[in-house]
């Protein structure tokens, strides 16, 4: 017997299916195709970009003059603030012993404050007597 066949649609959702699916199949190739050329030129791209940076750092410091004894050191920046200029790093934290000393500080005006107070209410008790 012979195997009867259907006349073949054109546009069967199966043929319609298959066609999407092809499409979509080309396209992640194309896809794939172009980060695959993307991650080839990658390191060439990031070799251009580092020469580029240190070109302009080279041409930037060949502009400013030559430092001292054409050395690589950074200058001194301790002294901006007396030149109008802020500083280009925060405020330093005061140290340990600034710290005690300020703590000193404080507490012998304190005292003093406290002596002061009591002599001056035992000078105030003598003139006032009650």
């Amino acid at each position: 017997m012979a195997a009867r066949r259907r006349p073949s649609k054109s546009s069967t959702p199966l043929d319609e299916r298959q066609r999407k699916l092809i499409e979509q199949q080309q396209e992640l190739q194309l896809r794939v195709e172009k980060l695959n050329r993307v991650i080839e030129e990658a390191p060439r791209i990031k070799a251009e970009r580092v020469r580029a940076q240190r070109d302009e750092l080279l041409t930037d410091r060949s502009s400013r003059g030559h430092h001292r004894l054409n050395s690589m050191t950074l200058a001194d920046n301790r002294f901006e603030q007396f030149t109008g200029r802020p500083p280009s790093r925060t405020p330093r934290r005061p140290l340990k012993a600034e710290k005690r000393q300020t703590r000193i500080l404080f507490f012998g005006l304190l005292l003093l404050l406290f002596v002061l107070v009591v002599w001056l209410l035992s000078v105030w008790h003598w003139q006032w007597p009650s």
